[in-house]
């Protein structure tokens, strides 16, 4: 089963039942068998890959999936979260906040790209803690990656407040959540 199908609107679900969601976490990505086969077709077959097209069609899905301008396809998230720290100007100076549960290409980025990643407390979600968040808050502070661990959202509309509150850039990490909602808006659009 697609972890997308596994996940929930966060709004409709009791609190409870949200802690209780988790989707799988192995160490290879959830793929149905379709995705496997379409996977090994296209490694079996290099010449498609300079064709291209692939990558085309993947960021025309993404535009379409989050009704954007633009989407622009990585190697991989750790990437994507460096360019998105050095399109934003990072320096020395900045703090970004992340949670402290995380994978450590998310301070890695941070680091690469020349700021200094500053760990916010968890809550029992293993999401970012909104009262630690707000906490650490300085005037060096320039962002705050919020990931939503194992496909549970994190308080995303708190910390979109927040954000706005003290003029901070809000960066969705959402590699564990494609696909989830909350209130009926899809995490990567806050």
């Amino acid at each position: 089963m697609r972890a997308s199908n596994k996940l929930r609107d966060s709004s409709a679900m009791p609190q409870n039942d949200m802690k209780n969601t988790m989707i799988g976490i192995g160490l290879s990505p959830n793929a149905a068998w379709d995705d496997v086969i379409l996977a090994a077709s296209v490694l079996a077959t290099p010449w498609r890959w300079f064709r291209g097209g692939f990558v085309r069609a993947l960021e025309e899905w993404f535009k379409r999936y989050f009704a954007a301008k633009s989407a622009i396809a990585f190697d991989s998230g750790r990437s994507s979260e460096y360019a998105i720290l050095k399109a934003i100007n990072i320096s020395p100076s900045d703090e970004v906040l992340v949670q402290a549960f995380t994978c450590v290409a998310v301070p890695n980025s941070v680091l690469w790209a020349g700021g200094k990643p500053i760990y916010v407390d968890v809550d029992k979600t293993g999401n970012i803690d909104v009262a630690d968040l707000e906490k650490k808050i300085t005037p060096k502070t320039k962002a705050i990656i919020v990931q939503h661990t194992f496909g549970i959202a994190a308080s995303i509309e708190k910390i979109q407040t927040i954000a706005k509150e003290h003029r901070l850039i809000l960066i969705e990490d959402c590699a564990h959540s494609l696909g989830a909602t909350v209130a009926g808006k899809k995490l990567g659009s806050f």
